[in-house]
């Protein structure tokens, strides 16, 4: 009986985890460029020169304070999922969620030598990045993550064909009614 609950439950919590660890890993980077544009802006650029100089455990604070900030917004995002408010509820969530992850990346990206001089935060963030690579490392190695990969492959290359075909018509009605225009000497941007 355990062993077919095991079985049971561990594709749909590889595909949680997956997805969980992909959407982390498929934001961070954007998200912490595109804060890095708003940091351009006057009054952000003293904040974040401010914040690249403090000292490591100010520099901590900072970092858990998008947290604790943002926690009664997912908060209310689960309110509104269990009183039968779906769409206010996975919007607010994924909201506090987005917004959160940007701010985390870029406070991380501009403390992470402060960061990283805190004993137990080295070695939290070396088990975690540690503990991330394994994950995935079993993740690319299960059936389903292979037959997603698969699939979504597939449909990249559908797309690609769509794409293709649409914007050769697109090209190919262009040109006919460049000729037809030519022909009529109608064509008056050339």
């Amino acid at each position: 009986m355990e062993h077919r609950l095991k079985r049971a439950l561990t594709t749909p919590f590889i595909i949680l985890a997956a997805f969980v660890l992909w959407f982390w890993e498929w934001l961070w980077d954007p998200l912490e460029r595109l804060m890095a544009r708003l940091g351009r802006l006057p009054l952000l650029r003293r904040i974040e020169a401010r914040l690249m100089r403090a000292s490591p455990y100010l520099a901590l604070a900072c970092f858990l304070i998008p947290g604790a900030v943002l926690l009664p917004f997912k908060l209310i995002g689960l309110y509104f999922l269990g009183h039968g408010a779906p769409f206010f509820g996975i919007a607010t969530f994924f909201a506090a969620k987005v917004l959160g992850t940007a701010l985390v990346a870029r406070i991380f990206a501009l403390t992470r030598g402060q960061l990283l001089q805190i004993g137990w935060f080295a070695r939290s963030h070396a088990w975690l990045v540690c503990f991330r690579e394994r994950v995935f490392a079993a993740l690319r190695e299960h059936p389903a993550w292979r037959q997603a990969c698969a699939a979504v492959a597939a449909l990249r290359a559908r797309l690609r064909q769509m794409r293709r075909g649409v914007f050769y018509h697109l090209r190919c009605r262009w040109r006919a009614i460049y000729r037809l225009s030519r022909r009529r000497g109608r064509l008056t941007c050339c």
